[in-house]
């Protein structure tokens, strides 16, 4: 927004030079206007420029000038034409970027220090008058309207947000930060669909923490938690970008693998196990198992979700802190 109005002021000077075939003072509000629109439109462009210190900046600039250039207006006794008669579309500017409550104090400095040199300096008679008694209703007919419109948007917007956030938050394990069982079935079913569609390989991990019982029973239920968190942390590095992590309940998590093979998967199952088997977690040494499946053609959730159930169950059967698959 800012770049389209610094842009299409900086074209109305140069059509102004062109048609109008006036002089333009170097020094004038007009010239001072368009150096002003061209840095503007400098910055703008420029990519890694922070838009909202930005925006700051140029109301800091706009508005005193703004306001010189209408007394300046005033004392030659010319109507609001040129720079100022894009006042309006400079005031909207104000609530696309700076938010209804600052644009809306920033609209009526500007407004009652306009009306007030109207006052004080007299806007000639005639349409002169005229000009100026329309250009200040249009700008509180503008500030007024563009409040009202900005505060319901911003509204709606900030409704979503806080929406999205909550949602995402209900999709979330609580403990631990991962995905929790319902979000992990929702991404679950995508890849699936990914891989039936677009014939991808695809792999899925259960992981079930060793003996985790013992652990709450002879140490507490604090330090059960605080070994779930760890083991989740370790889970999310040691996977990295390969994968999904998600807590499916109690101490098993699930590690989905988009696009990777079931001889992939059990490279990485093992590496995540002697993660778990090479330090302690939360101050205590415990292993965990891994049951290991990987997609096969036309099959749903429930089958390969009970395969890797399968491999896990013989995981523990073998002695724990082993992966099958």
């Amino acid at each position: 927004m800012l770049l389209c109005v610094s842009v299409g002021y900086l074209l109305y000077l140069l059509l102004r030079s062109l048609l109008v075939q006036m002089p333009l003072d170097p020094l004038g509000p007009t010239a001072i206007s368009g150096y002003l629109a061209g840095v503007a439109t400098l910055l703008a462009a420029v990519p890694g420029i922070r838009f909202r210190p930005l925006s700051y900046l140029l109301t800091a600039i706009f508005v005193p000038f703004g306001v010189w250039e209408t007394v300046v207006m005033l004392q030659r006794g010319l109507q609001p034409t040129g720079a100022i008669g894009w006042t309006p579309l400079v005031f909207v500017l104000y609530f696309v970027v700076l938010g209804w409550r600052l644009a809306l104090g920033v609209s009526l400095v500007s407004l009652v220090t306009m009306l007030g040199a109207l006052i004080a300096l007299g806007g000639g008679r005639g349409a002169a008058l005229d000009g100026w008694l329309s250009m200040d209703m249009m700008l509180v007919v503008v500030t007024v309207t563009s409040a009202l419109i900005t505060r319901f948007v911003e509204g709606r917007l900030e409704h979503g947000q806080l929406a999205s956030v909550q949602l995402e938050q209900a999709r979330m394990d609580g403990l631990t930060g991962l995905m929790g069982r319902a979000a992990a079935e929702t991404y679950l079913k995508e890849v699936l669909d990914a891989a039936m569609r677009d014939r991808l390989p695809l792999a899925f991990l259960i992981c079930d923490i060793d003996n985790f019982k013992g652990v709450n029973d002879r140490y507490g239920h604090p330090v059960g938690d605080a070994v779930l968190k760890s083991a989740a942390r370790r889970l999310r590095r040691h996977t990295g970008t390969q994968g999904r992590v998600a807590r499916w309940g109690g101490e098993e998590f699930v590690v989905i693998l988009p696009s990777v093979s079931k001889s992939e998967a059990l490279v990485i199952a093992e590496r995540l196990r002697r993660a778990f088997a090479a330090q302690d977690l939360a101050g205590l040494s415990v292993t965990a198992s891994f049951g290991v499946a990987a997609y096969r053609s036309g099959e749903g959730f429930a089958e390969l979700f009970e395969r890797a159930d399968q491999r896990l169950y013989e995981a523990k059967q073998n002695g724990r802190n082993t992966v099958r698959g």
